[in-house]
């Protein structure tokens, strides 16, 4: 059965480009921010992974914690 869940992720290098003064030449400058992105999984670890697809860290994604909503 699957589960909803939170999801927190922001983008290091868009807080970088922010803090040096400059802006990412990709991403908009919100993913500074923590988004909290929805997912449907079977556990929190599926979650994450599932999360990992689209938000990968090797262009900067940074995933927090993992929250079961109702």
């Amino acid at each position: 059965m699957k589960n909803n869940y939170e999801v927190q992720v922001y983008n290091a290098e868009v807080r970088e480009a922010l803090k040096n003064g400059n802006i990412h030449q990709d991403l908009e400058d919100k993913w500074s921010d923590t988004h909290y992105i929805a997912v449907r999984a079977s556990s929190p670890e599926e979650a994450k992974i599932v999360c990992q697809r689209r938000h990968p860290e090797k262009l900067g994604f940074i995933l927090g914690d993992v929250v079961e909503v109702y």
